[in-house]
């Protein structure tokens, strides 16, 4: 489904406030990185398409967190250079169509959002749902393909990072940690890097908390790294950490840091044996 040539890869970063454009959906950074690891952005922007008119939501809806992770393309971005890494990251709302979430599932096109009625999503026939899915979510999870083919072509097995961003409250449930690593069955990457967190005792460290890798509630993991087998992590930053450009390269430093040791050891390099 996604070993194709990726429809619209733009290499140019967009930002918030940028007018994103068909050909800035899917956001590819720092392709001659050397090191065989790929990280991945699956909520990086809150674009919305001009012909879906704002999904009929005011401009505060959509910059809140339920039109996208903020702060997470500044880490990617930052991360991908720390790393001497590709990433690819998508910009297209997750209220349009979310990336990281199985076609056919509820939360694929939302009609509600924390709280939140999503207008334009209410009535959606068959023929609108394989659009926003051929136009939207497959150019995304192409690209991801290809650099992974790319990378295993020079490589061997690469590994796999993805980073989210979390709101500190979602309906009335508080959520304190400042950081969370997710993970299932395959630990060789989250293990130690879930140590190095817990080093530094001034950080809030969640394991699959507050969201689990093992429920498969997600895709692009469970679908680019967990269905193949390769090493892989996800990390999740809550939002108000992270939502300056300078606060998400502080946390991008972290992250490498702790990433670093783990990534040097070249048995971490090999398919998981379940």
């Amino acid at each position: 489904m996604f070993d194709q040539e990726p429809a619209h890869v733009s290499n140019q970063p967009a930002t918030a406030g940028s007018a994103t454009s068909r050909d800035q959906a899917v956001e590819a950074v720092n392709l001659q990185g050397s090191a065989p690891v790929l990280v991945l952005c699956d909520h990086a922007g809150r674009w919305v398409p001009p012909e879906l008119a704002d999904l009929g939501l005011p401009e505060p809806e959509l910059a809140r967190h339920i039109g996208w992770d903020i702060g997470s393309a500044d880490v990617v971005r930052r991360l991908a250079g720390l790393l001497d890494a590709p990433a690819v990251l998508c910009h297209v709302s997750r209220l349009v169509i979310d990336a990281n979430r199985k076609p056919g599932d509820p939360a694929s096109i939302p009609k509600v959002s924390d709280g939140t009625l999503v207008p334009a999503n209410q009535h959606l026939g068959p023929a609108e749902v394989r659009w926003r899915l051929r136009r939207f979510f497959v150019p995304y999870h192409r690209a991801v393909a290809r650099q992974i083919a790319r990378l295993r072509r020079r490589h061997g097995v690469p590994v796999i990072i993805s980073a989210h961003s979390f709101t500190p409250r979602l309906a009335d449930a508080s959520r304190p940690w400042d950081v969370a690593v997710l993970w299932d069955t395959d630990a060789r990457l989250a293990a130690p890097v879930l140590a190095n967190l817990r080093r530094d005792p001034a950080l809030r460290v969640g394991d699959n908390e507050p969201y689990s890798g093992r429920f498969p509630v997600g895709y692009s993991i469970p679908f680019h790294a967990v269905r193949p087998r390769l090493p892989h992590v996800t990390f999740e930053v809550r939002q108000d950490l992270i939502d300056t450009r300078e606060a998400a390269g502080v946390w991008a430093e972290r992250l490498a840091g702790v990433l670093r040791q783990p990534l040097s050891d070249r048995k971490l390099y090999a398919l998981h044996r379940s």
